[in-house]
């Protein structure tokens, strides 16, 4: 059976994490709210989030992760409610 973690216990570990300048991997679903695409599912290896956008920066910032992929080298965000899997645990929403 696989380990279930809640979303925000993900997210908090995440931080905990970055913040010990130690990496993680998740998966998340794709979404692109502008242009209403989706492109599958996205595992990455290695990652450590990024300040976040400040909210009036973005629109629906508050909604998403910042993170580095380290793997490609590039910043990307993510819809915070698509996150699947943390470090191998599936990631529920109580």
């Amino acid at each position: 059976m696989i380990d279930t973690i809640d979303l925000y216990d993900a997210i908090k570990q995440m931080r905990e994490l970055s913040s010990q300048g130690k990496s993680f991997s998740f998966v998340h679903s794709t979404y692109n709210q502008d242009s209403i695409t989706t492109n599958g599912i996205r595992a990455v290896r290695t990652a450590h989030l990024r300040p976040a956008a400040k909210g009036e920066d973005l629109v629906n910032a508050d909604l998403k992760l910042y993170y580095f992929d380290e793997e490609l080298q590039e910043p990307r965000n993510c819809w915070q409610l698509l996150l699947m899997y943390f470090n191998d645990q599936r990631i529920i929403l109580n």
